[in-house]
C-alpha cells in the first residue's frame, strides 16, 4: 500500500502508528548488522593486536554498549525514516526509507570502526579541529585498504540488507514490545547520548576502547564539543570559583585582565649541572621525536625499550623518565613547548592571525642574538605551525617544499621526508651557517601511520634481534610482531639520531650546544596502558657542557622547559628577558625522587580538554586516579581530593576562557617595550 501521510486526525494516527510498527520491525535489521560490526572489529583486532587478557567482560561491556546505543539511535532514526516515508510511494517504500536510513547509520558506523582499527584510539570531536587539507594528508597516509577493511564492510552490509528484506515480509514484534523499545530509546537518549564506560570492570586503557560503540562515543563527543564547549561551563572571569588560600597563592595573576601574566620568578635548576662561560652563550637545538613514548624508550619501559641510542644517550644527560607531554597530539607541542602558552580551544596555533602578543623562547632568543630554525618533513601549515613560526619571526622555516634534489621522500610520500632526511637537512644547515649561537627546532615525522620508510627489510632484522637482546620468549615475539611495522620505524628513527648526533659532534659548535629531546606525544597505534599513558614521554637534555649526569624521576611536563631554560640562560649568560611573563609550566623539577609539585590540564584531542594533573593525582573528566611508580594509575574514591582537582581545573578554565575572550595575554606596550629595545 501506499506509505504517504493521509488527511484526517483518525487516518493520521493510523497512519503514524502504522509507520512505528513498520520502523520496530525494520529496526530489527540493525541489531545483527551491529552485531556483525562488533564481531569484526573483535575479529580484527585478534588479527591485528595482543586480545586483553579479561575477554569475557569485555565482551559482556561491548555488547552492552551496542545494544544501548542502537536504542538511543532509533529515536533520532524515527523521525527521519518517517518523513521519507512521505516521500516515497509504492509497496516496497519502507524498503527503500528504511535502507537508506540504515546505510547511512551503518557506512558511518563502520567508517569510525575503521579509524579505530589504524590508530587503537576511538575517533571523537578532534575531527572538528582540523582543517579539510590536515584531515585528508593524514587520512591518505594512515588508511590502507586491505581484506580486513573490505570485509569490514562487506560482511554487515550484507548482514543488513538481507534481514531488512526478510523482516520487511513479515511481522516480528507486536506493538508492545516497539512501543517499550521506543521509549527507552527517549528515556536513555534524554538523559544524554553517552558511551557506557568499561573503566571499572576493564583495567586496560585499550580494553575499555575496544569495549566502548565508537558511534556512541563519536556522538557524546560532538554533543560536548558543539553544545557544551569547555570555556561556556565556567565563567569567563577568574575569581568566580572557590578556593583554598594556598590555591589562590598558586594561581592568582598579577592583573585579572591578564590571567597568565605573573613575575617570573622560576629559579636556574640547570645551572650547576653545566660548565658555564657567561661569555659565550649555548646554541640549543631541540628535537621533537613524533610519537615517542616512555613505553618503549628507556631502561625500564614496560614494553621494552627500542630505542638503544637514545638509551645510551639518557645515560649521559639529564633524564626526566616521569615526564608528560601536554598533549595527546601534535597541534600544541611547539607553543607547549618553546612558549609554555595556554591551549586556547583547540590548541594555541589554531588562532592563526588571531594570535595575540607573546613570549617564547624563539622569539626572545632571537632578540638576544640568536639564530632561529624550524625543520619538519611534513607541510608547513599542518597544525598551523607557519603561522605560529611567522609569529616568532623566525629566520627559517624547512618544509615538504624545502628539501629539493637530494632528499628522497617517505616511500608513501603524503607526509613528506622521513627523520634521515629532516636531521639531514638540519645537519647541513648548520655546517654551511656558522653563525652562532642559534635555536634549532627539529620535527620528526616517521613514528606515524603508515609506519614505512626506506630501508624497511633492514629494521625489521633489527627488530628482530631486539627481540632478542630483550630476552622475549617467542610467544611474546610473536605478540610484538603484530606491530613490526611500528617497532621496526622506532629503531630506524633511532639510528637516524644516532647518526646524527655522530655528524654533529664534527661541528665546530657541538661542544658549546645543547640538546632538548622528548616525544610530542605517546603513539597510540601500539595499544595504551592507562589514561596517563598517551602523555608519558621522555626528556633527554645532552651537552657536551654537562659536569653531571642526573636521572629525575620527578614528574614536569612540556610546559615546564621554556621556564626554565630561560631562567638558565637568563641568569648564567645574561640574556635579557621580560620581568614578567605568560607561562603556564613552572620549571623542570629536578628532584630524583618520584613527586609531582606541579597542577596543569593537559590537552586530551585538539578541542577535547579533560584531564588534569596535580600532586600525585590524576584526573580524567571525573574519575580521579593516585599517580604510582612508572606513572601508573589507580582509580581512587576521594571526593573531597576529585574536588579540589575540579576547582583547579575548572579556574584554569576559567582563566583560558578569559584569554579566549579578550585574545590578550600581556599588555601591547609590555610587549612592544621589551621587543623594541636594542
Amino acid at each position: 500500500m501506499d506509505s504517504f501521510i493521509p488527511t484526517g486526525a483518525a487516518a493520521r494516527l493510523a497512519w503514524l502508528h502504522e509507520g512505528l510498527l513498520k520502523f520496530g520491525n525494520l529496526s530489527l535489521a540493525l541489531l545483527p548488522a551491529f552485531l556483525a560490526v562488533r564481531c569484526v572489529e573483535l575479529a580484527g583486532v585478534a588479527m591485528t593486536s595482543e586480545i586483553p587478557a579479561d575477554l569475557a567482560t569485555l565482551i559482556i561491556r561491548a555488547f552492552w554498549s551496542d545494544l544501548l546505543f542502537l536504542l538511543q539511535l532509533l529515536v533520532f532514526l524515527l523521525p527521519v525514516f518517517l518523513l521519507l516515508r512521505q516521500v516515497f510511494r509504492g509497496r516496497r517504500a519502507d524498503l527503500r526509507c528504511y535502507g537508506i536510513v540504515g546505510s547511512l547509520v551503518l557506512a558511518g558506523y563502520l567508517i569510525l570502526v575503521n579509524y579505530f582499527f589504524v590508530t587503537r584510539v576511538p575517533l571523537g570531536a578532534d575531527l572538528f579541529g582540523y582543517s579539510l587539507a590536515d584531515i585528508l594528508v593524514t587520512a591518505r597516509a594512515g588508511y590502507q585498504i586491505s581484506m580486513l577493511s573490505v570485509l569490514s564492510f562487506v560482511v554487515p552490509f550484507t548482514v543488513f540488507w538481507m534481514v531488512l528484506m526478510d523482516v520487511n515480509r513479515r511481522v516480528l514484534l507486536t506493538p508492545l514490545v516497539v512501543y517499550v523499545a521506543l521509549i527507552s530509546g527517549i528515556v536513555l537518549a534524554v538523559s544524554g547520548i553517552s558511551a557506557p564506560s568499561a573503566r571499572a570492570a576493564l583495567k586496560n586503557e585499550f580494553a575499555n576502547s575496544l569495549a566502548l560503540n565508537k558511534g556512541a562515543f563519536f556522538i557524546a563527543d560532538a554533543y560536548r564539543y558543539f553544545i557544551k564547549r569547555e570555556h561556556a561551563a565556567v565563567s569567563a572571569v577568574p575569581g568566580t570559583v572557590s578556593y583554598t588560600a594556598s590555591q589562590a597563592a598558586r594561581v592568582d595573576p598579577l592583573d585579572p585582565q591578564y590571567p597568565f601574566l605573573r613575575a617570573d620568578d622560576t629559579p636556574d635548576v640547570l645551572g650547576s649541572y653545566f660548565t658555564i662561560n657567561p661569555a659565550s652563550p649555548p646554541s640549543i637545538v631541540f628535537i621533537a621525536v613524533e610519537g615517542l613514548g616512555r613505553a618503549f624508550s628507556g631502561s625500564d619501559a614496560y614494553l621494552g625499550s627500542f630505542t638503544p641510542f637514545l638509551d645510551e644517550l639518557a645515560g649521559s644527560s639529564l633524564y626526566w623518565e616521569n615526564f608528560l607531554a601536554s598533549q595527546g597530539r601534535t597541534f600544541a607541542s611547539l607553543p607547549s613547548i618553546l612558549g609554555s602558552l595556554p591551549f586556547g580551544d583547540e590548541g594555541f596555533n589554531a588562532l592563526g592571525a588571531r594570535m595575540p602578543k607573546h613570549l617564547t623562547l624563539l622569539s626572545i632568543l632571537k632578540r638576544n642574538g640568536y639564530r632561529t630554525r624550524f625543520y619538519c618533513g611534513n607541510g608547513l601549515d599542518f597544525d598551523n605551525q607557519r603561522s605560529f613560526l611567522q609569529h616568532q619571526n623566525i629566520d627559517l622555516m624547512i618544509g615538504a617544499d624545502d628539501y629539493g634534489p637530494g632528499y628522497p621522500r617517505l616511500p608513501d610520500a603524503y607526509w613528506g621526508y622521513a627523520d634521515a632526511e629532516v636531521l639531514r637537512k638540519a645537519l647541513v644547515t648548520e655546517r654551511d651557517d656558522a653563525r652562532t649561537p642559534y635555536l634549532d627546532y627539529i620535527q620528526t615525522i616517521s613514528m606515524h601511520t603508515p609506519y614505512t620508510v626506506t630501508g624497511q627489510q633492514q629494521y625489521l632484522q633489527l627488530f628482530e634481534e631486539r627481540m632478542s637482546q630483550l630476552g622475549f620468549t617467542e610467544d611474546q615475539k610473536q605478540k610484538y610482531r603484530q606491530y613490526q611495522k611500528i617497532y621496526s620505524t622506532i629503531l630506524y628513527t633511532d639510528a637516524a639520531l644516532r647518526r646524527y648526533f655522530e655528524e654533529q659532534a664534527r661541528l665546530p659548535s657541538y661542544n658549546n650546544t645543547i640538546f632538548v629531546i622528548t616525544g610530542d606525544h605517546r603513539l597510540p597505534e601500539i595499544p595504551l596502558a592507562t589514561k596517563v599513558d598517551r602523555y608519558h614521554v621522555p626528556l633527554i637534555i645532552y651537552s657536551p657542557l654537562l659536569k653531571r649526569t642526573a636521572q629525575i624521576k620527578s614528574i614536569s611536563s612540556h610546559l615546564d622547559i621554556t621556564p626554565s631554560l630561560l631562567a638558565f640562560l637568563k641568569k648564567n649568560y645574561h640574556i635579557k628577558a621580560p620581568d614578567r611573563v605568560t607561562w603556564v609550566g613552572s620549571g623542570l623539577d629536578m628532584s630524583p625522587a618520584l613527586r609531582n609539585i606541579h597542577h596543569y590540564p593537559l590537552k586530551h584531542t585538539i578541542n577535547n580538554l579533560i584531564d588534569y594533573i596535580s600532586g600525585m593525582y590524576f584526573l580524567n573528566e571525573d574519575t580521579l586516579f593516585r599517580i604510582g611508580e612508572n606513572m601508573d594509575l589507580e582509580p581512587i574514591k576521594d571526593d573531597g581530593k576529585r574536588l579540589e582537582l575540579r576547582l583547579e581545573f575548572d579556574r584554569y578554565k576559567a582563566s583560558n576562557g578569559k584569554f579566549m575572550h579578550d585574545l590578550t595575554l600581556m599588555p601591547d606596550d609590555e610587549h612592544a617595550a621589551y621587543f623594541s629595545q636594542r
